[in-house]
């Protein structure tokens, strides 16, 4: 009894045709796989500036140096693997039906590894020193304000508070050179904060307030940032995802390896290998705390 090419292809449509949650990262920030899936680093370089421009007096000489900082870091790449198996008689019970096996074990592969790749991805790996993005070194971090109901949290605030925090959090990011804030990532808890109404005098959501601004390009919610700020308080980003800025490195997307025969039992295993999330210009990205 073994498994034949009809039950590869049926694990195979699964695994290598994700839905689009499950890869939240991917739709936000670019995935650069140009990097050989052999390799075991990857180098980059973080950017810092420093110095800024001034008026000159008449006469004056002293023109101010400008500079911009360029510090080499180095990742390792891991791999995120996973498997599933299959009996015998499981296989035995689909060819006697004349259908493929049943592939639901192959979602649930495909969903393991999608959420280990977004914890990489969002806070990394602390046992592997990866870092992520919400704790990447040089990332702004905003500690939002008390609001008139004694409390930092969304939900114990006015939809004119969340908005300024909000755009507290966006003047960071727009005041560097040449960025420009255009993505938004939240708690599911945060996402539900901004469907409350903006305030008493109008239906409108303040997520609708923000989206009429033409604030963000993208707003999205993920349970990744939960705890994620100081003293383990859920937060947000504010960030611009040009590639410039950061970017995904997967050297190689989910493969499956050659199935594994083991009476009574084939164990059929996948493998993706990834770096984290490498952030070049870590000033471009906000965390809001506290909320």
């Amino acid at each position: 009894m073994i498994i034949r090419p009809q039950d590869l292809e049926a694990i195979d449509s699964v695994v290598y045709e994700p839905n689009k949650e499950e890869l939240i990262g991917r739709t936000l920030f670019n995935v650069n796989s140009n990097v050989p899936a052999g390799a075991e680093t990857y180098g980059y370089d973080v950017m810092t500036r420093s110095g800024s421009a001034k008026i000159l007096a008449a006469g004056a000489d002293d023109i101010p140096l400008v500079d911009a900082d360029k510090k080499r870091q180095t990742v390792n790449i891991y791999s995120i693997a996973a498997a599933i198996r299959y009996s015998v008689q499981e296989l035995r019970q689909g060819q006697m039906a004349g259908t493929p096996i049943d592939s639901a074990k192959a979602i649930i592969a495909r969903r393991a590894i999608a959420e280990k790749e977004n914890r990489i991805i969002w806070h990394g790996d602390k046992a592997y020193n990866i870092p992520g993005v919400v704790n990447a070194t040089g990332i702004q971090v905003l500690a939002v304000p008390t609001g008139t109901g004694a409390s930092t949290k969304w939900a114990d605030k006015t939809g004119r508070e969340i908005v300024a925090d909000l755009r507290k959090a966006r003047s960071l990011v727009n005041r560097l050179p040449g960025h420009q804030a255009n993505t938004l990532v939240l708690t599911p808890a945060g996402m539900e904060a901004l469907e409350a109404e903006y305030n008493a005098n109008t239906d409108k959501t303040i997520l609708e307030y923000i989206r009429n601004q033409n604030w963000f390009t993208n707003i999205v919610a993920t349970s990744d940032l939960e705890k994620q700020g100081d003293a383990e308080s859920d937060c947000f980003l504010v960030m611009d995802n040009n590639p410039a800025v950061l970017e995904i490195v997967i050297p190689m997307d989910i493969q499956r390896h050659p199935e594994e025969y083991k009476f009574p039992n084939y164990k059929v295993p996948f493998e993706e290998r990834i770096a984290g999330a490498v952030v070049r210009y870590p000033m471009a990205i906000v965390r809001g705390d506290g909320i």
